[in-house]
């Protein structure tokens, strides 16, 4: 009985051991997932060269269609605190023009410049859903009109041409032919064609024809549905690359899907693009608004300007490793001080390195950081030795880095 106490005894002994044994082993385990989310992680270095050069940046903008007037404190945090360095208007086919002529006269008050287009193709320009041959020179000279009404700098022929029917719908070819016929008429320089998901068949009949190419100057699309890529044909005609037209649902004020947005930005630098534009800054959408009437920044709007503000007109696209370490994109610009933007999609911290070759005089940068706590805040600097750095990028960032 007594070897049976004691058998039993020792059985029990065991048996608890393991148990605090198998307790102490799963809190390892959750103590070491949670150091890993919070530890930064060592990946591949990024690597800087000051001697590539690829595109020459136009800036960043957004677009006032039926946003009404634009209010000063609303300007003042759009182009002043963001940056931003565009702006699309459009072009009401019964000419009431008056709120995007108000607008078009405060965005060149603060430097920027103004792109006009058309959403509806007026009805004495129509036949049916579409723009007759007998029309295309009365057409380009009402688009060179509502230019100079307003005061663009440059002239979009048609908002999503593949769009909505009741709009007007155009094809390739027919853009090509437009162009031909009366684009010397607009006065402005052209931009074409705002395909709802960058299809170059809308672009490729106008940049393949030696009459019609000469008289554009941009090839543009939207990335509903796909289109950032880089757009060869369009490059290799000595065409810049613009984005006019892109947003996330829910990106207000929601920082995942503003960092969906900043990989947008980024994934449009690195493929070659040369102008990006958000959707509206209208007050009644709570989903995509930059900025409200008061002056107030939404998240969407800091993710903006973590580009805009330092990526300023006439900088150039420098060589970097794009995707050095998991869930990190990197772009690299110089031309009055080099910028660098990071955005960290990932949960976990990173410690990312950098190489900077061929760029002299870079001892420190500045650093801007938006997050879910953070709106374009100012972190300090961090030291540049040796023509490299290390840098810890936060969970869902985005880190720009500034000379000046």
């Amino acid at each position: 009985m007594k070897f049976k106490i004691c058998v039993i005894a020792i059985t029990l002994f065991l048996l608890q051991g393991c148990a605090k044994e198998k307790q102490q082993i799963e809190e390892n385990k959750e103590k070491q997932q949670i150091e890993e989310n919070i530890e930064p992680q060592l990946n591949g270095a990024a690597s800087i060269d000051g001697n590539t050069y690829y595109q020459t940046i136009d800036g960043l903008g957004f677009s006032s269609a039926w946003c009404g007037t634009l209010t000063t404190a609303k300007n003042d945090a759009l182009y002043n605190t963001l940056g931003f360095s565009l702006l699309r208007v459009r072009f009401d086919q019964n000419n009431a023009w008056t709120d995007e002529t108000n607008n078009a006269a405060a965005a060149h008050a603060r430097g920027a410049k103004v792109l006009g287009c058309p959403w509806k193709i007026p009805t004495a320009y129509r036949s049916g859903n579409t723009i007759p041959s007998s029309q295309y020179v009365n057409f380009c000279n009402w688009l060179g009109s509502a230019a100079s009404a307003i005061n663009c700098d440059f002239v979009s022929i048609k908002n999503e041409p593949d769009g909505s029917s009741e709009d007007g719908n155009l094809d390739g070819s027919q853009i090509r032919d437009i162009i031909k016929a009366g684009g010397s008429n607009i006065g402005k320089p052209i931009v074409c064609a705002d395909a709802i998901n960058f299809n170059d068949t809308y672009t490729d009949p106008t940049l393949n024809d030696a009459t019609a190419v000469a008289k554009i100057s941009y090839v543009s699309g939207h990335l509903y549905g796909g289109g950032n890529y880089v757009h060869q044909n369009a490059l290799n005609k000595g065409k810049r690359i613009w984005m006019t037209e892109y947003y996330v649902e829910n990106s207000r004020d929601n920082m995942d899907n503003c960092l969906v947005l900043a990989k947008n930005i980024n994934d449009c630098m690195n493929n070659q693009f040369s102008a990006y534009y958000f959707w509206w800054v209208n007050d009644n959408d709570a989903s995509v608004n930059l900025v409200n009437q008061s002056g107030t920044i939404y998240k969407a709007g800091y993710t903006g300007g973590q580009f805009a503000k330092w990526i300023r007109p006439g900088k150039q696209r420098i060589a970097c490793t794009y995707n050095p370490t998991p869930n990190i994109y990197l772009t690299a610009y110089r031309g009055g001080g080099l910028v660098i933007v990071a955005v960290n999609t990932g949960t976990s911290a990173v410690s990312q390195s950098f190489s900077v070759a061929n760029v002299s005089g870079v001892a420190s940068l500045n650093i801007h950081r938006t997050s879910s706590n953070e709106n374009m805040s100012s972190i300090g600097s961090v030291a540049v030795s040796g023509n490299a750095f290390t840098y810890t990028l936060p969970a869902k960032s985005i880190t720009t880095f500034h000379q000046f």
